[in-house]
């Protein structure tokens, strides 16, 4: 790994001077987007000797861990889940604080939701994991087991930071993979909490470790160690850089990318079923989704009502402090995602784009706030529908022909997810095939949930995570034939 004699990220980093051990140099910053960028704690970086350490001791407990039945993981994995539990508004309040996501929004969305992913695993594991017979003759039975594959380094993002947690750590433990496992360093806080609870339970030392730092430097390292699997939720950039380092170790890599979903709105469609609907999937967490409807495809004749429907809803949300309770749009994550959002909106502007809403943010709001915002008359060579809009703006553009909807969605690098709205079943389903993306929605059903797969194509990444499809791909897939 490349040595650094500094690391500066604005607002979140500072340098300690030790000559022994740059990691020791490191203190990460943990700061209140909502509050001016207030700094609310520090967390050191873990150094190199404690990753390799947390990585042994990884190694050193994975016989023992999957040797359990699933039903014995599952039942220590219980008082984890109950640990978790009896501490949720700790958590619910720091996520609050570090990422900036609206309190009523991150009860429901990241903390409700992730224990509803954790009991899911739980509930149904046993069945999803039991053994599977693929051939049986009066001779022979030919059975395939599902096992798991050894030390898995999992690094999550931080736009839903328990929902991530629970999704890249508990699917391991629950398959018999030990954890190593890195929190984004915008969340420095949280990942400690998680770390403090966890310990307090009944899974055995060195199933479950944690190390702390920046991505480009702990955690690199530690993907780069002796891990078994790469479990990684983050951006496509980063994504594409293990997915390198994974093949130079010849082992499995997970990846849960970026995206830049397309909503179809079809002429026949009841309104009801979209303008709620599309304000959701675009704006709850400030537009900080990876599957998020990111560029909305109107039917000529419905564009008009469509951008009226959007301006009275967004009309009456509130921007603000995400720890008030009356807040609908909080603050983005940090200031380097005002400034990237803002340089993507300049740019449609300068090519032609049309603000349809966009109302000034209060004065007396401090922080990484950006107003929510519309914007017609994109054209496809603006950043706003070539590149990922992290953030609260929704491009429109109108079509005329599904085969013209068709092809404005598929024109992304991005295949995560796709939103369609018709009152015609038939067509639905004609669309959805031909949506080049993981996943797609229907008049807004929730595609995101336990049991189903979850993950994309193209620069959206590879692999899926939940169901018995996802559980599987974390496992070694043995076949016994027994004659």
């Amino acid at each position: 790994m490349k040595q650094r004699g500094a690391i500066c990220m604005v607002a979140m980093w500072c340098a300690q001077v030790n000559a022994h051990d740059i990691h020791e140099q490191l203190v990460m910053l943990s700061r209140n987007p909502s509050d001016n960028y207030a700094c609310i704690g520090q967390v050191p970086c873990s150094s190199r000797a404690m990753i390799d350490a947390k990585v042994a001791e990884a190694r050193a407990a994975y016989p023992s861990w999957s040797a359990r039945s699933i039903k014995e993981r599952v039942e220590i994995l219980q008082s984890v889940y109950d640990a978790l539990y009896n501490r949720r508004d700790e958590i619910t309040a720091l996520a609050v604080k570090e990422i900036g996501i609206p309190i009523e929004i991150c009860k429901l969305i990241d903390t409700k939701a992730g224990f509803s992913y954790f009991e899911g695993y739980l509930k149904h594991a046993e069945a999803w994991l039991a053994p599977e017979i693929t051939f049986q003759n009066e001779q022979e039975t030919h059975t395939l087991f599902f096992e798991g594959r050894g030390v898995a380094g999992v690094s999550v993002a931080w736009n839903y930071p328990f929902c991530n947690f629970i999704w890249g750590v508990m699917q391991n433990l629950i398959v018999g993979n030990t954890v190593v496992f890195k929190h984004s360093e915008e969340c420095p806080l949280l990942g400690v909490l998680l770390e403090e609870i966890i310990a307090t339970t009944k899974l055995p030392r060195g199933v479950f470790n944690v190390v702390h730092g920046v991505g480009s430097d702990v955690g690199e390292y530690l993907m780069n160690s002796n891990i078994d699997i790469i479990h990684f939720t983050g951006s496509s950039k980063v994504g594409k850089h293990l997915y390198e380092v994974a093949a130079r170790k010849f082992i499995p890599a997970i990846l849960e990318l970026g995206g830049s979903a397309p909503a179809i709105v079809c002429e026949d469609v009841d309104m009801n079923l979209v303008l709620d609907s599309v304000y959701f999937n675009r704006f709850v967490n400030s537009g900080q989704t990876c599957d998020g409807l990111k560029r909305l495809i109107v039917h000529r004749s419905r564009l008009d009502e469509v951008v009226a429907g959007l301006q009275d809803i967004l009309s009456t949300k509130r921007v603000g402090n995400a720890a008030d309770v009356l807040t609908d749009i909080g603050p983005l994550v940090a200031q380097r995602q005002v400034d990237v959002i803002r340089q993507q909106e300049e740019d449609a502007l300068k090519k032609g784009a049309i603000v349809a809403y966009g109302k000034k943010l209060a004065s007396t709001l401090a922080g990484a706030y950006y107003p929510p915002t519309i914007l017609i008359n994109v054209t496809p060579d603006m950043r706003v529908w070539k590149e990922e809009v992290f953030g609260p703006i929704l491009p429109i553009v109108a079509f005329d022909t599904i085969e013209e909807a068709v092809a404005l969605a598929n024109d992304t690098s991005y295949g995560l997810g796709g939103y369609v709205y018709t009152n015609n079943k038939d067509l639905a389903l004609e669309i959805g095939r031909k949506l080049v993306t993981g996943n797609v929605t229907v008049n807004g059903a929730d595609y995101v949930i336990p049991e189903d797969p979850f993950g994309g194509c193209k620069n959206s990444g590879m692999g899926r995570e939940h169901g018995k499809h996802g559980l599987r791909e974390l496992c070694t897939v043995k076949l016994v034939a027994l004659k």
